[in-house]
């Protein structure tokens, strides 16, 4: 399951006070395959949790991407067997990402009491930053 930081990069404008326009979705920008706008837009987000005047509105971004990944593994268990998540990436670095995978986690307790059992893992905010990249570096080679 991929859920990454374009989920966070479109609501930031909501969230953000000062975002600069060309961060703010459906910017042309921000409509691309380009990954450094989306990037950059979330270190301003990350920036913002930071702000005790901006901490309040932003969590509520975190919370919604935390919605979306409760819900996302609760429908995958309907067809797969799910113990253990490994969350990386950048989005999940910080409080910011705490935030997330505990409401994730309360997702799951409440309205999906039989999946409540999942164990999330994740790296330190480093590898959290490359996340993507030790994922491919894991996957198995598949023989033809």
């Amino acid at each position: 399951m991929y859920l990454g930081q374009r989920w966070a990069t479109k609501l930031a404008a909501k969230v953000v006070q000062g975002l600069p326009e060309k961060y703010m979705y459906p910017h042309p920008d921000m409509c691309t395959i380009k990954h450094e706008d989306h990037a950059q837009c979330l270190k301003l987000i990350q920036k913002a949790m930071e702000d005790d005047a901006q901490k309040k509105q932003v969590t509520k971004l975190y919370e919604t991407v935390g919605v979306y990944l409760g819900y996302a593994l609760a429908q995958y268990c309907e067809f797969y067997k799910i113990d253990h998540v490994m969350i990386l990436g950048r989005m999940s670095k910080g409080a910011g990402g705490d935030i997330m995978l505990n409401t994730a986690k309360k997702v799951l307790q409440t309205e999906f009491p039989e999946y409540a059992g999942i164990q999330f893992h994740s790296a330190d905010d480093h590898f959290k930053a490359v996340g993507q990249c030790i994922a491919a570096a894991a996957l198995p080679t598949i023989n033809k």
